[in-house]
């Protein structure tokens, strides 16, 4: 076998400069917790800001506070699967993603099907604006946690960023639409699904093109 070229001394230099401890990656349940504040005040921002939903006392805590508690800690799980699939050699295979990106849509459906089976309220002529208010109220809510999640996700150097943006995004849309069905009034499926769930899959998108974005300025540094 042939010897291996000895590097020459000064490109050895050159490469022992580059050279510096990092800090290695927490797990990416314990990184998730960063955004666990943003999650609680998610959930209590627009019920206290504005006020509770008027059908609250017939909900009752189960329905109400009880189903945005699970939407909420739901939003941190899917953050925290972000994080993971953003560590290189450790991304979700397509067995397990599907599970993650369905969990929005079928946790906003069950919350809202029992919600509305418990208090059918209808939205009425102004389903216009009141969609628009529900839809920019969500989506202002998630945008800065997943725009937390895309950077995190960011400095793990996913080799597929918009995935994990997509998925963080998706979970700050959960802990943005935890708060704000406190707030919002009408439990009607069509307002619920045609706004607030439409706001998480938007939040999801931001957070994809953001972790995009955030990755490629990275590289390029």
């Amino acid at each position: 076998m042939s010897e291996l070229p000895v590097l020459p001394p000064v490109l050895r230099a050159r490469l022992a400069s580059d050279f510096h401890v990092v800090r290695p990656l927490r797990s990416p349940v314990a990184r998730a917790m960063a955004v666990a504040p943003f999650a609680a005040l998610a959930l209590v921002a627009a019920p206290l800001w504005f006020e509770l939903r008027v059908d609250a006392p017939r909900l009752g805590w189960l329905q109400s506070w009880g189903w945005s508690l699970v939407q909420a800690v739901a939003g941190v799980a899917m953050v925290a699967a972000a994080l993971r699939e953003a560590v290189p050699g450790r991304e979700w295979g397509r067995g397990a993603l599907v599970p993650w990106l369905a969990l929005p849509l079928l946790l906003v459906i069950v919350v809202t099907s029992t919600t509305f089976e418990a208090s059918p309220i209808f939205v009425g002529r102004a389903w216009m604006w009141i969609g628009v208010m529900c839809f920019a109220g969500s989506l202002a809510t998630a945008l800065p946690g997943a725009a937390l999640a895309a950077v995190l996700a960011a400095r793990a150097w996913p080799t597929r960023p918009g995935l994990s943006g997509l998925i963080g995004g998706l979970g700050a849309g959960l802990m943005a639409d935890a708060g704000w069905r406190l707030f919002c009034h009408f439990s009607e499926p069509a307002h619920v699904l045609g706004t607030h769930l439409v706001a998480v899959v938007v939040a999801g998108l931001c957070g994809a093109v953001l972790s995009h974005g955030l990755c490629r300025g990275f590289h390029a540094s």
